[in-house]
């Protein structure tokens, strides 16, 4: 993702920002120059302030424009620079929502996290820290270039000379010293980031294998690595401030020696021997900013490639826009030879699979653990892109769906649901903002929830907890299940929707379920081969290939559907036994 590509429509608003920051830069050297002439020439004794008075407006001019233009520069760039990062946000937002799974695959969420705050919010610099110096460094010194010519040839000549020498070298070494450093520095804020994430969600378990010396020690170290980093680059910071310091005394006392011999060989008038050298004092400020500029590119290219990595690896199978019109009646999919393989995988996850969902169908895919049922799901929710074969809906492949489009289209209830830190209200109007309560308290009733809003001290405005901490895991489902109902979406994907439910509750839920949505399209994953008598078809997945299927009764010879119905059987008795003992 080329990010200056995003700076193309605030080109002009940059454009100010350069052209008053080069401003500031003539200002000032027309302040200094103007100053030291104005003092020179009251030194002489005019025989009147009418002969000082041309400079004298010339300085209250100078130094007026300076602040004025300094003030512009700073407001045009700080303006384009958070209208730049909320861009590079929204951008990076809308990105990882329409890409599939795999590009995030093998990152954490604190990992995440950290790229889209630590990093998005140190490119704030690569405008106002690195360009901009660079640029207006370059026009600056075109600047000292034209006004030392005017003055002398050979006092320009060696000024620029020695501008370009200092800059060059001071920029290249303080590159080289901060390069692993500063590039260290990001990549260590990413990291503890993502430890302080894993140990926040994971502190319960922690705690219960008593591994909280571990956890400490871990981001101690982290932290420690980080301050060291941090330490060095104060360090380098430091060491090339003094260096720019001296640099500029030293080349200021350099072009004054220069200047005083020019006006002993009457090649310059004496008057502007203190001109030159506080133009020259000037004219070293220009370039003192970049050795700081050039310390920061690490860390920005740093920053900018681990943004990029967001979403660089999956983006030819993404879905994108394309087909948006929704389609008048409950459309139909179709899933013909499909095959997914993630990652580094030998075996596919799904092999050649092919299956038809008719508008109204409801069908069960059931199946061992790992045999492929979720990852169907996240195919046909646009979650995650298939290899090869062909998925269409109402006729047209979903790649050329409209992916918000296509989306709109599913309810879904995935095998591990995500409970926002907000109240119960507000976590079911996600699926409908506009629902009125009687819509809530309906699908509430639907998903066998009711009976515990009612119980609950705040009802719907009941604050559920992070990622549903007050609820058990099947009151997560069910809640889920609800949200489906509120979306009203043509077809029902549902992954595992009554795990954690007991076997009288999972038959109340889902007959429930079945009837609200007799008129859609319903998949329903199940590792349960109860309840298959609720829908129309069967069909059976292992090792992510299609080994039987047709209706409930010509399916249940197969030995997997006898292999689940045992174990199905056996947690109901051992259910029913566990609430003997607690009676």
């Amino acid at each position: 993702m080329p990010l200056i590509k995003l700076t193309r429509r605030y080109r002009s608003l940059i454009g100010l920002a350069f052209l008053f920051g080069a401003a500031t830069v003539a200002m000032n050297l027309g302040l200094q120059s103007t100053s030291s002439y104005l003092i020179a020439k009251a030194a002489q004794h005019p025989s009147t302030i009418l002969l000082l008075w041309t400079p004298i407006v010339a300085v209250r001019f100078f130094g007026t424009a300076r602040a004025a233009f300094r003030y512009l520069d700073r407001y045009f760039a700080h303006d384009v620079t958070l209208r730049w990062l909320r861009d590079l946000k929204t951008h990076l937002y809308q990105a990882i929502e329409r890409e599939t799974w795999s590009v995030l695959k093998g990152r954490g969420s604190g990992e995440i996290l950290s790229r889209l705050g630590h990093d998005v919010d140190s490119l704030e610099n690569l405008i106002i820290g690195f360009f901009e110096p660079v640029i207006i460094a370059i026009l600056g010194l075109l600047m000292v270039l034209a006004i030392g010519l005017w003055l002398n040839p050979l006092i320009a000549l060696g000024l620029t000379v020695m501008l370009v020498v200092s800059a060059t070298l001071l920029s290249w070494s303080a590159f080289r010293m901060a390069k692993i450093s500063r590039a260290q520095q990001v990549d260590l804020k990413g990291r503890l980031t993502a430890a302080l994430v894993e140990l926040l969600y994971g502190s319960t378990d922690i705690r219960a294998l008593h591994l909280e010396g571990f956890a400490k020690r871990h981001v101690d170290q982290l932290q420690q690595r980080l301050h060291e980093a941090k330490r060095h680059l104060i360090r380098i910071t430091g060491l090339f401030s003094a260096t720019s310091l001296f640099v500029t005394w030293a080349g200021m006392w350099v072009v004054l020696q220069v200047s005083i011999m020019e006006a002993q060989r009457h090649q310059l008038r004496p008057i502007f021997v203190p001109v030159v050298a506080l133009l020259a004092l000037a004219s070293f400020e220009i370039v003192s900013g970049l050795p700081s500029a050039f310390q920061d590119v690490s860390g920005l290219a740093q920053a900018a490639a681990r943004i990029r990595e967001l979403r660089s690896r999956e983006e030819s199978q993404s879905y994108g826009k394309g087909r948006s019109q929704k389609p008048p009646e409950v459309p139909a999919l179709v899933v013909k030879d499909v095959s997914l393989v993630l990652g580094d995988r030998v075996q596919p996850i799904l092999d050649r699979v092919t299956l038809t969902l008719a508008p109204g169908q409801h069908v069960a895919l059931i199946g061992p653990n790992g045999s492929g049922k979720s990852s169907l799901v996240n195919l046909l929710a646009s979650l995650l892109a298939y290899n090869e074969g062909s998925i269409q809906l109402d006729q047209t492949e979903l790649r050329e769906w409209d992916t918000e489009a296509a989306r709109r289209l599913f309810g879904v209830v995935n095998q591990f649901p995500h409970i926002f830190h907000d109240t119960l209200r507000a976590n079911l109007q996600l699926a409908a903002p506009d629902a009125s309560e009687d819509a809530l308290l309906e699908a509430l009733r639907l998903s066998g929830m009711l009976a515990l809003v009612n119980r609950l001290p705040k009802g719907l405005d009941t604050l559920l907890g992070e990622r549903g901490t007050t609820l058990s895991g099947g009151e997560i489902k069910r809640l889920a299940i609800a949200r489906a109902v509120l979306k009203n979406a043509p077809i029902l994907l549902l992954d595992e929707p009554t795990e954690g439910l007991d076997p009288i509750s999972e038959r109340t839920v889902m007959e429930d379920l079945m009837q609200w949505a007799s008129r859609r399209s319903v998949l329903w994953i199940t590792h349960s081969a109860i309840n298959l008598d609720l829908v129309d078809e069967v069909v059976v997945l292992m090792d992510g290939r299609i080994v039987d299927h047709g209706t409930p009764r010509q399916v249940a010879s197969h030995p997997v559907a006898q292999s689940l119905l045992r174990l199905a059987l056996l947690s109901a008795h051992m259910a029913s036994r566990d609430d003997s003992l607690t009676s």
